[in-house]
């Protein structure tokens, strides 16, 4: 949210080269009627807006004027004054994080990270979609093979487990991070990642380790972000699993 042209060019396009696509509003009436109609991910806060700044625009969305669903929505600042005390200003208004202007790619794409973390699939494609953290394999059968000694029985029996357990798991999860129990959320986390690590779901167990970590550092927020990753995760882990026979048609 920038009301100063030459500002919104280069957010826009440093946003554009680090992943992400982004809309522009020039106050924070503008800011409140977008995040209003759109299921935003992150809000880039200018403090120092016309008719409505940064500050009263993220106490109303706070307050949930902008829809209550969009209350925890990550807030990071952005000022130009960096003055003495700004940071501490910013958070107690209810923003996340802050940065200060003129704009640093560096520093801003730190600061997403830390909000969002699970990054767009690349630069450039125009599209908003969910950050891909994991760069194992979806599923590793020979790694799956090797532990269990190539027996095609105990390795039905231990896939089919799996599949009946970790949805139970998931919604356990979903259903601490609504709760805002966090610590519960990563011990969950962690019985998923052990799970995915034993029948080789490299993916999702290393998004199931984020989560864990978002949980033993108390960070309902991150939580809530990784929560549909980590579903997609495990949906395209038993898409696999379940295709190719791997489990034959008895339980597919």
């Amino acid at each position: 949210m920038e009301d100063n042209i030459t500002n919104q060019l280069v957010a826009m396009n440093i946003l554009k080269k680090l992943g992400y696509r982004a809309d522009v509003a020039a106050n924070g009436g503008e800011a409140l009627t977008a995040v209003r109609t759109m299921p935003y991910d992150l809000i880039l806060m200018d403090c120092q807006m016309p008719e409505m700044d940064g500050f009263e625009a993220t106490r109303r969305i706070r307050s949930g004027d902008a829809g209550l669903d969009h209350r925890r929505i990550p807030i990071i600042a952005m000022t130009a004054r960096a003055m003495q005390g700004d940071r501490e200003k910013c958070l107690d208004t209810g923003m996340d994080d802050y940065l200060p202007k003129p704009i640093d790619s560096a520093a801003l794409s730190r600061a997403i990270d830390r909000w969002l973390p699970l990054r767009s699939d690349g630069p450039g494609d125009g599209e908003r979609k969910p950050r891909k953290a994991a760069t194992g394999p979806i599923f590793d059968r020979a790694g799956l093979n090797d532990r269990l000694m190539g027996s095609e029985e105990l390795i039905r029996e231990v896939l089919s487990v799996f599949l009946d357990d970790i949805p139970r798991r998931i919604e356990a999860l979903r259903l601490h991070i609504s709760e805002g129990d966090a610590a519960a959320a990563g011990d969950q986390a962690h019985a998923i990642k052990g799970a995915a690590a034993n029948v080789g779901g490299e993916a999702l167990r290393e998004i199931a380790f984020e989560v864990e970590k978002a949980g033993r550092a108390k960070d309902t927020q991150k939580l809530k972000a990784i929560m549909p990753a980590l579903e997609k995760g495990f949906e395209d882990l038993k898409s696999i699993i379940t295709s190719n026979a791997q489990l034959g048609p008895d339980v597919m």
